[in-house]
């Protein structure tokens, strides 16, 4: 349906849609930033599915999802996941979208002396369910990666952050 065709209801309905979808997007790069995994299984539909790495990475449901990226994003790697753009196409049913969302991303391994720099398109598929939209399916094809030795001025040069507050906690946890 054209756009044009719409009521003003409706057209403000979909820019409402897409906007929960930016949203919901948005929420989802900061908790795996932040490894707030129990917001990040909430972006999830239960029956989500993942394609990471054009899916070398793949996995079914919320669990299985949460709980590689869980596995593979600790706080031994600080992480930057930088989305741009956003081409969110609504379904015309009002409840299901997909986006392409440009990633970019950057990793810095502390027990390895290496960082990552790249670059993909998420391809996200959108449910939504009683009001609420999640993701259903997740993936990205990357662009390009460039992996990079760290050297010792590198690690001097980090500066202080919140996460490696959390990385110093955990330490001293670990101590205790």
């Amino acid at each position: 349906m054209n756009v044009t065709e719409l009521t003003l209801e409706q057209r403000i309905r979909r820019l409402e849609d897409i906007e929960a979808i930016r949203n919901l997007q948005s929420r989802y790069q900061r908790f795996l930033d932040t490894r707030d995994f129990e917001g990040l299984a909430q972006c999830f539909s239960p029956s989500t599915v993942s394609a990471y790495d054009g899916g070398k990475m793949s996995y079914e449901g919320r669990e299985q999802v949460v709980g590689f990226l869980r596995k593979v994003m600790t706080l031994d790697m600080p992480s930057s996941h930088l989305i741009h753009g956003g081409e969110i196409e609504l379904g015309e049913d009002g409840c299901s979208a997909t986006a392409k969302w440009y990633l970019e991303d950057h990793l810095l391994h502390k027990k390895i002396p290496v960082k990552l720099h790249g670059a993909a398109i998420y391809d996200v598929a959108y449910i939504k369910e009683a009001g609420v939209w999640q993701i259903s399916s997740i993936g990205y094809r990357r662009c390009y990666q460039y992996v990079e030795g760290r050297h010792l001025l590198n690690l001097l040069t980090l500066g202080k952050t919140s996460f490696l507050d959390a990385l110093i906690a955990k330490k001293k946890k670990k101590k205790q």
